[in-house]
């Protein structure tokens, strides 16, 4: 059984949100989007790339003639494949758009998804938009940023301190539409009892510390107080962000 509560909130700086969460319990899938580009066009990227994941998702549900536009990596699994066929099909699509439409031109947008099927865990993600496993008391990142940042921490020319002060630290290195492909990060778990899941874009996670996160989550709160206080934490750390959170809880057996 899972349970699932999502939040967004356009923070405390900006007029527009141009995030975009999607939460399917039908299909055991969970996204987050941080849509980027003036005049609305993030908040455009980030719809359709959310749209073009659930119709990939659905449509490779219980299919034996699934095709694989962008090729079948066998060292993944199956919902590892059709999470990656969904991001590269929502980027095409964002891509396309961008590139026909000048008032959209530059436009992209994160995409981090969770696909949960059974007791395992399919997580994707392009951008720095991040999922974490809470499990016993301890937070666990299951995505990498693609952040110039991140590539220099782990070439060992950056320690994660000055990273969070470095002026470049928001600098993505991929997005979903910004170029014609994209690598898709992905992995999977399997899940325990009682596992909470949170999919967030970085209007939380660069502003909200990792111990006040995990606090957070050990409050033992239904997911509905504990969405609303992660946001209020990072409204309450300035909300220079638009900022988006999904919970995401698995349980066993039924409430």
């Amino acid at each position: 059984m899972i349970s699932s509560c999502g939040l967004s909130d356009p923070g405390c700086e900006r007029p527009e949100n141009e995030d975009r969460i999607l939460l399917d319990e039908d299909l055991g899938l969970f996204a987050v989007a941080d849509g980027m580009g003036g005049h609305a066009s993030g908040e455009v990227a980030a719809t359709m790339a959310l749209a073009a994941v659930r119709h990939c998702v659905q449509s490779s549900r219980d299919r034996l003639d699934v095709t694989w536009p962008f090729g079948y990596n066998f060292s993944l699994s199956l919902d590892e494949n059709r999470l990656c066929t969904a991001f590269q099909l929502g980027n095409r699509q964002v891509w396309i758009r961008s590139d026909q439409a000048p008032e959209h031109a530059g436009m992209g947008t994160t995409l981090t998804a969770v696909l949960i099927r059974e007791d395992r865990a399919a997580v994707a993600s392009v951008g720095d938009s991040r999922a974490y496993l809470f499990r016993g008391g301890q937070l666990d990142q299951l995505t990498v940023d693609d952040t110039w940042v991140e590539a220099m921490i782990r070439q060992g020319t950056l320690d994660r301190q000055r990273a969070r002060e470095h002026p470049m630290r928001s600098v993505l290195t991929q997005a979903a539409g910004a170029r014609e492909a994209v690598e898709v990060r992905t992995i999977e778990r399997p899940l325990r009892d009682q596992d909470l899941l949170l999919l967030s874009t970085d209007g939380l996670h660069a502003v909200v510390e990792e111990e006040a996160i995990r606090a957070a989550l050990a409050s033992g709160d239904s997911l509905p107080p504990m969405a609303r206080r992660l946001i209020e934490a990072a409204r309450a750390s300035g909300g220079p962000d638009n900022v988006s959170c999904i919970l995401i809880r698995y349980s066993q057996s039924a409430p």
